[in-house]
């Protein structure tokens, strides 16, 4: 039986916290460590830690100095010693058998990430426990970066985010998250998958993902927004660098749509003149892209080429949009 090292950040979330260790410590498949990395925190949650580790000895703390999210995941990965490696925030959950199923579909395929569906929640729901199926799909490489890249928010995150994954560790060995940046999943998800040769996504619900408003993923639009921008910039960088110009274009989709998206915070939440005329220049300069993005539908390429005209159309895309794609 593998061990499974599973980190868990913890910073501020005294409230939350025992219902994510909870979902952890009563999981079917017993032969894991859990991690907790205390970043800090000043509430009740260094203790609560210390608590849980008396209670059960797969519990491991890490107590240190604020160093930001991608820091203590970091840090959790130097710690760890499991063949396989996943992180679940601490303000979120599970399934009670998350770690049986995402084993049994890593193992049966050979994979080097196993990405399970997740269920956005915004209340203090109950952990509950679905029915499991025995689903299991091989992704080649473009479809996983046309999901990656996807328009549809509930079709990229899943990808981008690196929660509700189950990774063999060995794809640690030279990728760490970026100190200091708050969208480290953006930063780092593109080069886990590239580097990953086989990939399983099931269909299975078992992580819960819990949009808490005091969250950087829950706050209205800031500065730190921005580097969603730089993200996406460094990851087709990145592909071009290798020579992959195709996975590069297809990058295009998202950044185009956090570019227009910053345009209007930097315009309408931040009244910053000058950041949205910068912004809207990049957007239109990048615009010219479009023509070679093969997965792109004519429909958004020239929603997409509209907006580089006329910006404003986005401002009423906001209001009247029940869903609004580029956000994150």
């Amino acid at each position: 039986m593998p061990q499974i090292s599973v980190i868990v950040p913890v910073y501020n979330v005294e409230q939350y916290l025992s219902r994510c260790l909870d979902s952890i410590i009563n999981q079917t498949y017993r032969n894991f460590e859990v991690i907790l990395v205390d970043d800090g925190s000043p509430d009740k949650c260094p203790g609560i830690c210390d608590y849980y580790a008396l209670q059960d000895n797969r519990i491991k703390v890490i107590h240190k100095e604020n160093g930001g999210l991608a820091d203590a995941r970091n840090e959790g990965i130097r710690a760890s010693s499991g063949e396989f490696i996943t992180f679940i925030d601490s303000d979120d959950f599970v399934s009670f058998r998350y770690l049986e199923v995402l084993l049994d579909g890593i193992t049966r395929h050979n994979a080097d990430i196993i990405i399970a569906k997740f269920q956005r929640f915004e209340s203090k729901n109950n952990i509950k426990n679905f029915v499991i199926i025995d689903d299991w799909k091989l992704l080649s490489k473009e479809d996983v970066f046309q999901k990656y890249t996807s328009l549809n928010t509930s079709e990229a995150m899943p990808f981008i985010s690196s929660c509700n994954k189950l990774y063999k560790r060995s794809l640690f060995d030279d990728i760490e998250y970026p100190k200091g940046f708050y969208y480290e999943d953006a930063y780092t998800s593109y080069k886990l998958l590239d580097k990953a040769k086989t990939i399983v996504v099931t269909s299975n619900q078992l992580y819960f993902y819990f949009i808490n408003p005091e969250s950087i993923m829950g706050q209205s639009f800031n500065n730190k927004h921005l580097e969603m921008i730089d993200a996406f910039q460094q990851a087709i960088q990145y592909f071009n660098k290798k020579g992959n110009a195709e996975f590069a274009t297809m990058l295009y989709v998202p950044l185009l749509m956090r570019e227009i998206y910053c345009w209007w915070g930097a315009k309408y939440i931040l009244k910053n003149k000058e950041e949205s005329q910068r912004l809207l220049a990049i957007f239109r300069s990048d615009c010219k892209i479009l023509p070679r993005v093969k997965t792109l539908s004519i429909f958004w390429k020239m929603s997409l080429k509209l907006l580089s005209f006329f910006p404003f159309l986005y401002t009423l895309y906001r209001k009247y949009s029940p869903i609004h794609v580029g956000n994150r």
